[in-house]
This record gives structure tokens, sequence and C-alpha cells, in this order.
């Protein structure tokens, strides 16, 4: 009897080692994509949103295009103002609650009006502010400027960079030095 209960006793244990083990192991993981993220250029800053009723309510029906009009303006000036694209988890709810609209319809006038769908317009958000990054601080890895941009995968920034500009980022980044010791040149 008492083999049986020293039987229980290192079975529990084990047990309890091996559950200590994988929640530590998933603590680590977890700090470890969280030290992997790129601190931000962009100060943090707290944004009350005004009680208003939305504008646009969920009937079914499609939008008038005078009210995708100035959905697709105001979209627009949020992402280009407040440069929401560079979080890596932004998602078109979030945007739409930033707009005060639904998912739907914002969803619909990115696809009607920009001819793009929602990832299509971050990434294109994203590529503009790269190059921008880039040409600013030309020292950058392109790993640290996939980052910076709020990509979490290099091989979706390749390809949202080529999607935008017909490069690699590699290949844009040679580029853009080669114009830029031309125009050197052409000054001295």
């Amino acid at each position: 009897m008492t083999g049986l209960w020293l039987l229980i006793v290192n079975v529990l244990l084990v047990a309890a080692l091996a559950a200590y083990v994988l929640l530590r192991e998933r603590k680590i993981r977890k700090r470890d994509r969280q030290e992997e993220r790129p601190a931000r250029d962009y100060p943090r800053q707290e944004v009350s949103i005004p009680n208003a009723n939305r504008i646009l309510e969920d009937t079914g029906q499609s939008l008038k295009d005078s009210d995708m009009e100035e959905l697709k303006e105001r979209l627009c000036n949020v992402l280009e103002r407040e440069k929401l694209y560079l979080n890596p988890d932004i998602r078109v709810g979030d945007l739409a609650e930033r707009l005060y609209t639904n998912k739907s319809y914002l969803a619909q006038t990115i696809k009607i009006k920009l001819n793009k769908n929602f990832c299509q317009l971050v990434h294109y958000y994203r590529v503009r502010e790269a190059m921008r990054i880039y040409a600013q601080n030309p020292d950058l890895t392109i790993t640290q400027l996939c980052r910076r941009v709020g990509f979490n995968s290099m091989t979706t920034f390749n390809t949202a960079f080529g999607r935008n500009t017909g490069y690699t980022p590699a290949e844009w980044c040679k580029e853009y030095r080669k114009h830029n010791e031309a125009k050197e040149k052409e000054k001295a």
C-alpha cells in the first residue's frame, strides 16, 4: 500500500512540475513577443470620443453614394492624421468604431470607393509610411522598417511592398540610395 501512495505522489509531482514548466515557457514566449514589438514613434494620446449618434445605422441596406463618399473622406483623413495603420493589431471593427459606423458599411465603402479590401488599404498606407521613414533614415534595416510600420511578418511586408510599388523592399531601398547618390553627384 505504501508503494502505491509513493507512486501516486510521484505522478502528481511530475504532473505539477510539467505544468509549471509549460506555464513558465508560455510566459517567456509572451514576454519575448512583447519585446520584439517596435517602440512607436508617435506619442500615445487619449482620444475622447464625443457622445454622438452613429451616423450610419445597420439597416441591412447599402449606403448611398454620397454617404460612401463622405465616409471615404473621413476614413482617409483619420488614417493620414492619426496613422492608425501603424498598429499591428488594427481591425476593421476598430476603425469602424472610430468613424462611428459599422464594419459592413466601412468594408463596402473601402471596396467600392477605393477599390481595395481593408487589408490592402492598411498595407498601402504602411508601405507609403515605410518609404517615408526610409527616406528620413536610410540606415534602417528592412526588418526594422517592417516592424516600425506595423507588419508582423516579413513575408507580408515583402508581398505588400511588391503589390504597391512593383519592387521588393530591398530593391526599392537600393534604387532609392542610387537615386540619392546621383543627385549628390549632380550637386557637386
